[in-house]
C-alpha cells in the first residue's frame, strides 16, 4: 500500500493500539499529538460506551467465533492437501495458503482473548491488551501478508496455464512452487526485523499495582524501526499484492472467456479433445477465481486503511479520532478473519478432487 513522506509520530504501533509507556531509554520522550481545533469536532464521533460494545461484540463475539471455525476449516484443508500428495504446484500453494491462514486464525483468537474484559480486568502477571500487540497483532499481521502473497503467486500461476498451457509445467514445477512458498515465509519474516528491534516484552516494575508485570518495552530507535516496517510491509506489501491480484484475476476471466469462444469455434474438429481440456481448465480457474475475489473484497478496508494512514497523522490510536480508528480496524480485522476462514467452502464447491478426498476421510463414504 510511492509516498513522499511519513508522519515522524506515525508508526505501526499506533496502528494496532500498543499505548505502552515503558522504554528501554529512559530519557526517551514519546511523541504524542495535540488535538487540533479542527478535529476536536470530530473527536467523540464514537463514544468510549460505543467503542465497548463494538469490542464486545465484533473484537470477542464475532471474531472470535468465525475465527475458531476457520481453525477448524483449516485443519481440514491441511488435513485434504496432505491426503492429496504434493505432486501438483496447486496442492502444494495452497497448503501454504492453508498453513498462514491457520496460523493467521490462531493469533487472531489470542487477540480475542485479550480484548475480552473478563480477561483483561482479571489480576494477571501481565496486562493482556498491552502485550496483545506483541503477541497476537503482530504475528496476525505477518501471517495475513504471507497469506496475501501466496494469494497472489496462486492467481499468477493459474495465469500462466491459461496463457502458456505447454509450457508452465516446465515453468511451475512442484519443487520451484516449494521454493516460492518457503521463500514467500521468509521473506515476509524478514521483513518484520526493524519492527521487531525496536519492541520486546520484558519484566517491569507497575508503580499503578506495586507488583512487577510483562510490559511491552520499545527502545529509542523505536519510530524510525517501525517506520520503515510500516512502509515496506503496510504500505507497499499491501499495495503490490493488492493490485497484482486483481490484475490476475481479470486477466484470468479475459483470457478463460477468449480460450473457451475459441474452443467453441474448434469443437467440431475435436469435440472430446477441446472439451475436456475447456472443462477442466474452466473449473480451477473458476475455483482460483474465487479465491481470489473473495480477497480482494476483504482486503479493500485495510489497503485504503493503510494509504490513509500515512496522509492523516490524527488517525492512529492516541490520534483524534482513537474510538473511530478503533472501530474501523476492528471491522478490517473481521475481513481478514472472513477471508480466512471460508476457502474451505470454495474448494467443496467447485474441486471434485478435494471434495472425494473431504468425504472419504471425514464422512467415510465415496462421492456419488
Amino acid at each position: 500500500m510511492s509516498h513522499t513522506s511519513l508522519p515522524p509520530t506515525m508508526s505501526i504501533s499506533h496502528l494496532w493500539g500498543n499505548n505502552s509507556t515503558y522504554s528501554r531509554d529512559e530519557n526517551l520522550i514519546i511523541p504524542i499529538s495535540t488535538p487540533s481545533p479542527s478535529g476536536s469536532y470530530y473527536a467523540n464521533i464514537v463514544s468510549d460506551e460505543q467503542w465497548y460494545i463494538v469490542q464486545v461484540v465484533n473484537g470477542v463475539a464475532i471474531s472470535g467465533l468465525l475465527s475458531l471455525f476457520g481453525v477448524a476449516s483449516n485443519i481440514i484443508n491441511i488435513v485434504v492437501f496432505a491426503k492429496q500428495g504434493f505432486q501438483d504446484s496447486m496442492n502444494i500453494s495452497l497448503m501454504g495458503l492453508a498453513v498462514s491462514d491457520l496460523c493467521s486464525l490462531l493469533t487472531m483468537i489470542w487477540i480475542c482473548i485479550c480484548v475480552t474484559p473478563l480477561f483483561y480486568l482479571s489480576e494477571l502477571p501481565f496486562d493482556p491488551r498491552d502485550i496483545m500487540y506483541l503477541t497476537g497483532v503482530t504475528p496476525h499481521f505477518l501471517f495475513v501478508k504471507i497469506a496475501t502473497f501466496i494469494t497472489a503467486f496462486i492467481t499468477f500461476e493459474r495465469c500462466l496455464c491459461i496463457a502458456v498451457p505447454l509450457k508452465v509445467k516446465t515453468i511451475i514445477t512442484p519443487g520451484r512452487t516449494k521454493i516460492i512458498i518457503i521463500s514467500i515465509y521468509i521473506a515476509m519474516a524478514v521483513l518484520m526485523i526493524p519492527f521487531c528491534l525496536g519492541n520486546s516484552i520484558e519484566l517491569v516494575f507497575d508503580f499503578t499495582r506495586n507488583v512487577t508485570i510483562l510490559k511491552s518495552t520499545f527502545t529509542a530507535e523505536r519510530d524510525m524501526l517501525e517506520a520503515i516496517t510500516f512502509l515496506t510491509q503496510g504500505v507497499f506489501t499491501t499495495t503490490f499484492s493488492f493490485v497484482f491480484v486483481i490484475c490476475c484475476t481479470i486477466v484470468l476471466v479475459v483470457k478463460l472467456n477468449s480460450k473457451t469462444k475459441w474452443r467453441e469455434a474448434t469443437a467440431a474438429k475435436s469435440d472430446r479433445a477441446a472439451e475436456g481440456v475447456g472443462v477442466r481448465d474452466k473449473k480451477v480457474v473458476k475455483m482460483v477465481t474465487f479465491i481470489a475475489v473473495i480477497f480482494i473484497v476483504c482486503a479493500v478496508p485495510p489497503t485504503l486503511l493503510f494509504f490513509y494512514m500515512v496522509f492523516d497523522q490524527d488517525f492512529r490510536i492516541d490520534g483524534v479520532y482513537r474510538n473511530l480508528y478503533s472501530v474501523i480496524w476492528s471491522s478490517a480485522f473481521l475481513t481478514e478473519t472472513i477471508n480466512s476462514s471460508v476457502n474451505i467452502f470454495v474448494y467443496l464447491k467447485m474441486s471434485s478432487k478435494y471434495r472425494a478426498v473431504f468425504l472419504k476421510t471425514f464422512w467415510k463414504k465415496e462421492e456419488k
